[in-house]
């Protein structure tokens, strides 16, 4: 699951390096002295997703409890072109397209809705954390909003969605349908 999460992020970062105008390639890096201080909120938060997620599924899900907070820091790899000195759009992969092909191929391929809702959890908290512009329908439109005024509401429904995720386990474990 995390693998996918990465690959589609790295895909997502090209298709918005490659199909965005030339006015969208805005994209820049945050000053280096704060990027420990960011990857460090995004995975504390990543890893109270995952605690979330434990304490309602149980033990038996404990393996599990990295992966929320691996993919909610693990979305800013869509930094990388600006970070090698390529012209990029903000953030191409928080999108909400984004989301909706990675969650396809999780659900395709892994068939566990308790894994969808964790990816979706990570998403969300991601979104939760960061701040400035984003463009929610990256690759196909570079419409910038600002993220700042839904924070909550994404930190929100990423708790919602880890106690979820932890819910459906819980059953689906309870019905021996295995991991």
């Amino acid at each position: 699951m995390v693998l996918i999460y990465a690959l589609v992020v790295l895909v997502f970062t090209l298709l918005g390096v490659l199909l965005s105008p030339l006015a969208a390639q805005v994209g820049g890096t945050r000053p280096d002295e704060t990027i420990p201080a960011h990857v460090a909120e995004l995975g504390l938060f990543g890893l109270l997703l995952g605690i979330m997620f434990v304490a309602i599924a149980g033990r038996s899900a404990l393996p599990l409890v990295v992966a929320t907070p691996i993919m909610t820091a693990l979305l800013d790899a869509d930094h990388l072109p600006a970070y090698l000195g390529y012209a990029q759009p903000i953030r191409p992969a928080h999108s909400l397209i984004f989301l909706v092909v990675v969650l396809a191929i999780v659900a395709t391929t892994i068939k566990a809705l308790d894994m969808d809702l964790i990816v979706m959890s990570a998403f969300l908290g991601h979104l939760a954390i960061d701040s400035g512009q984003f463009a929610p329908f990256s690759p196909v439109n570079f419409s910038y909003f600002q993220l700042d005024p839904f924070n909550i509401s994404f930190g929100v429904c990423a708790l919602l969605c880890a106690l979820a995720a932890g819910l459906v386990w819980r059953s689906r474990m309870a019905q021996g349908a295995g991991t």
